[in-house]
Formats: structure tokens, C-alpha cells, sequence
């Protein structure tokens, strides 16, 4: 930051970017002068410029709160209270359901080997198998689960009201009762002084991630013989569906926070800057909170307040390690390729991309920290701003600034309806009748918009 010029003209400018995301791990006047306090529909995917994140289209509709979403030999196949179903040209056939609607019907499914069968569980069926056209119920399998993953050649089952992980026979998933102590199946138990039951399952970096609530629990080896589950380390799960894997870690939803795990050192909770999100979630409906990645972002849905279904989404970028919040909601996420889809309460499936929200203008903004500017003694004035943005032909940019630390009456000071599509530096004069010690910046519109920088030309009084 430039520092303030001899009198008597007391001026001087500061540089600002603002694409490191929401922060609210600590006070405001804390936080980088490139974090916000409040963000909607921005990202940092051209970091350090922030700009309005893509839009997205309709896909697919179905009916009811879908909570699973997958492709299975080229086809999409969507799980919702009442059953499983997959995409048949513009219909949806069923593959299982109900004869009435339970919400707690939350999917898992997998595929083993050359992926030509599907294996699928809701936490009250039995395991069935599926080849794209019929299915069959795998009766020997464990009863009731919840969680099914894959690990050295096997499956591995575990369900919310028992401690017992058990394991396929070697390379058949059909096999759940043979004996041969190397090829043979088997139940491991799985048991913690507060008596808690899993909650997720995974298998991850060359071992098997079972999940409790406040535990986790890694289990090693390929057989009976060598099979090996190490003594719990201290961090849970509270929702087997925001387990997410990417190159490099393991994410997923703790009691206390989001976790990020490599697979050697202990995970590391990454969620302080959304903390105020994480304390309201409503943890009798927190197994519905849901994660997905695009590769460069994670995007976490989360059940806060009153709700009992996902009502907030945030993501987090990879490469900068920023938070963002976004103002649609996904139940479910898949990504296909490169493309990212997700699901929503109300049955539809929306596929990411373009410039608008399935058509409608995306409505943006951000409010930057309280600056003081580098004296926290002395009342200043603004005397003018310049906003370094590309505006898209169509959008529209607003700005307005606050006294204080927080509260007061935001003062609109430029506002430009529709862009040129070319980066412009703004100037936009501020009439600042009252001298404080704090000063916020509120930037909102809509549609596409690009901000690269915001230079304030502050002048001091009373020093």
C-alpha cells in the first residue's frame, strides 16, 4: 500500500483485488484486503480478477428431492425418495422403486472391474445387481447398508446401525459367504468407546476409510491374513455423500468443519472462512449435506437453519484456496468429462455453463472488509475511485460504499447498465461529506462481469 503524501494534499492511492474469497474466521478489519465479508455468484477461476461464475442450463427433469445422480454404460441414472431411475430418451424408467416417497432413502451405487454391472443400496434394500436391463438381488450380501465402496479387487459394505465392515470374496461381487482366508470373504469390527455407528465409506490411496461420526478408521492389507485397521484418529464424518476425491486429497463434511486429506499426514480442516455456515447446520439432517468436484472447485451443499434438504451451496477453488457462495442449490452432483452437472429438490438436472442461470441474468455481488487504509487514528475521506472491470454487452455494474466497521446506509456511486465487453477503467468521482476512520465497498449487478482491480484515492483529515 502507497503511503500518505507530505501536506498539505494528504492524499494517496491504495490497490485492491478482491478474488480471495469470503473470510469468516475472524473479524472483519482482520481479513485480507482482498477477502470479502459477503460474496454471492463470484469465483476466482482467472485469479487475482474475480468475475461472475458460469451460469447453467437445464438438462434433464424428473420429479422429487433427487439425491443420487451417476451415468452407467453411457446412460444417466437419478435416485430419489421413491426410487432409482434411469434416462430414457426424454422419460424416465424405473429400475427400483417404491410404492411411497421416503426422503431418508439416500442412493449409494458402484461399479466393479470392467464397469458392465452397477451395484446399488439405499440403506434399507437389500444389494442388488444390475446390468443395465434387469437386476438381482445379491441375497448373501450384508443386510440393510447404507455405504458400499471398493478396495483390492473386493467390495466393502457398511451400514448406519452396526459395526460390522464386511468384504466380498476377491474380484466377485456375488460372493459374500466363502471361507478361503485369501480369497474368501469376512466381517471386521468395527467398535469406538462412544458407540457410535459408520457414517461413510471409502476406499482411498491404497487403503479402506471407514467413517464415524468423530472418528475415522483406516484399514490395511488385501486378505484375511494381512488385513490391518489402525487405532481411530480423531476426526469424523457426518455425511458419507460429501466424501470427494480429486487428484491429489480426500474432502469431506466433519462435525466441526471440512476436511482435506492426503492420505499420509492428518487431514486438515479447510472450512474456518465459512464458519458461520458450518455452525448452522442442522445436524438431525446433516447426512444430506452432498459435495461434487469439477477439478478446479468443490462444491459443498450444505443443511442449515430449519431445513431438512440442502438449502446453501459454497465452493471452494483447489488452486487458490478461496470460498465462495453460490445462490442455486444442488442435492446431487456428477461430473461427466469435464462437464459439470447437478441436481436439485425439485427434480431437475441442470448442466453447468454459459452466461446465464438456465436463461436468466446471473444477480452478483461482493462487499469488501472495512478499510482504514493503514491509519486506524485519523477520520479520511474517498475522493474517488477507479474500478478496473470488463463488462459484458447486456450487464451491469453498481457501486456504493458504508462507514464504519458495519450497519450504516450504503451510498450509491456509479452504476453502468450495459457493458462494452472490453476492459475500461472506471473513474467515479465520491462525494464523502462526513470524514470516518472505516470505509466499505459494496460492488453488485448482473450477468457476466470481470473486476481486476480497484484503485481508491483517499485523503486524511484531522492529523
Amino acid at each position: 500500500m502507497q503511503g500518505w503524501t507530505a501536506s498539505p494534499s494528504k492524499t494517496k492511492q491504495a490497490f485492491v483485488t478482491l478474488a480471495d474469497g469470503l473470510n469468516q474466521s475472524v473479524e472483519s478489519i482482520e481479513i485480507k484486503d482482498s477477502q470479502a465479508v459477503f460474496v454471492v455468484n463470484m469465483d476466482s477461476s482467472l485469479y487475482p480478477t474475480v468475475q461472475v461464475r458460469e451460469g447453467y442450463t437445464q438438462f434433464a427433469a424428473h420429479t422429487g428431492y433427487i439425491n443420487r445422480l451417476f451415468k452407467f454404460l453411457g446412460v444417466w441414472y437419478c435416485g430419489n425418495g421413491k426410487g432409482l431411475y434411469k434416462l430414457s430418451g426424454s422419460s424416465w424408467a424405473a429400475v427400483y422403486d417404491y410404492s411411497d416417497t421416503n426422503n431418508n432413502r439416500l442412493w449409494d451405487a458402484a461399479m466393479f472391474f470392467d464397469g458392465s454391472k452397477l451395484y446399488f443400496i439405499d440403506g434399507y434394500q437389500q444389494l442388488r445387481q444390475y446390468d443395465g436391463s434387469s437386476s438381482t438381488t445379491l441375497g448373501a450380501a450384508r443386510p440393510n447398508s447404507a455405504f458400499i465402496a471398493t478396495y483390492s479387487n473386493r467390495f466393502f459394505m457398511a451400514g448406519a446401525n452396526d459395526n460390522l465392515l464386511w468384504y466380498s470374496a476377491l474380484r466377485d461381487a456375488t460372493d459374500w459367504s466363502s471361507t478361503n482366508k485369501y480369497t474368501g470373504t469376512g466381517k471386521i469390527t468395527v467398535e469406538t468407546q462412544d458407540g457410535e455407528k459408520p457414517t461413510g465409506l471409502i476406499g482411498f490411496n491404497n487403503h479402506v476409510l471407514l467413517f464415524k461420526r468423530y472418528t475415522m478408521h483406516k484399514l490395511f492389507g488385501e486378505d484375511s491374513t494381512n488385513f490391518n485397521m489402525t487405532q481411530p484418529y480423531g476426526v469424523g464424518c457426518i455425511s458419507d455423500r460429501t466424501i470427494v476425491t480429486t487428484r491429489e486429497s480426500l474432502y469431506w463434511l466433519g462435525p466441526d468443519g471440512f476436511y482435506d486429506y492426503m492420505g499420509g499426514a492428518a487431514p486438515v480442516k479447510i472450512s474456518d472462512p465459512i464458519k458461520h455456515y458450518i455452525n448452522s447446520i442442522n445436524m438431525a439432517y446433516a447426512q444430506h449435506c452432498v459435495a461434487g468436484t469439477d477439478g478446479r472447485f468443490v462444491y459443498l451443499s450444505l443443511v442449515t437453519g430449519s431445513a431438512t434438504t440442502p438449502n446453501v451451496t459454497l465452493k471452494y477453488d483447489l488452486q487458490t484456496r478461496a470460498w465462495w457462495v453460490e445462490s442455486y442449490v444442488a442435492t446431487a452432483y456428477y461430473l461427466d468429462g469435464t462437464t459439470m452437472y447437478y441436481a436439485t429438490e425439485d427434480g431437475r438436472i441442470m448442466k453447468m455453463g454459459g452466461n446465464t442461470d438456465n436463461g436468466t441474468p446471473i444477480s452478483w455481488s461482493i462487499e469488501t472488509k472495512p478499510f482504514s487504509d493503514g491509519d486506524e487514528t485519523v477520520r479520511k475521506t474517498m475522493n474517488r475511485l477507479w474500478i478496473v472491470a470488463d463488462i459484458e454487452p447486456g450487464s451491469s455494474l453498481n457501486i456504493a460504499y458504508a462507514a464504519g466497521t458495519e450497519g450504516g446506509t450504503w451510498v450509491d456511486t456509479y452504476s453502468q447498465t450495459n457493458g462494452t465487453g472490453q476492459i475500461q477503467s472506471i473513474r467515479i468521482p465520491v462525494i464523502v461529506r462526513t470524514p470516518e476512520t472505516w470505509f466499505r465497498l459494496k460492488l453488485y449487478g448482473s450477468g457476466k462481469v470481470k473486476i481486476h482491480r480497484i484503485i481508491k484515492e483517499v485523503s486524511r483529515r484531522g492529523s
